[in-house]
């Protein structure tokens, strides 16, 4: 019986990601609309954040 390897598969290095995932990487750019990471306050990062795991679907 042959035994397969899995390939490790290091996802920082592609280019582009999933369709889903790239989507939701724009929206949460555009609500940072473009400011340092100092000019961000935690609260707003944890509303963002939870905002991507709602179900938008009606």
């Amino acid at each position: 019986m042959e035994r397969t390897i899995k390939k490790e598969i290091n996802l920082n290095r592609f280019n582009t990601g999933c369709s889903p995932c790239m989507s939701e990487a724009k929206k949460m750019e555009q609500k940072f609309s473009n400011r340092k990471i100092s000019e961000i306050k935690i609260e707003e990062v944890k509303v963002i954040v939870s905002s991507m795991f709602k179900n938008d679907k009606v």
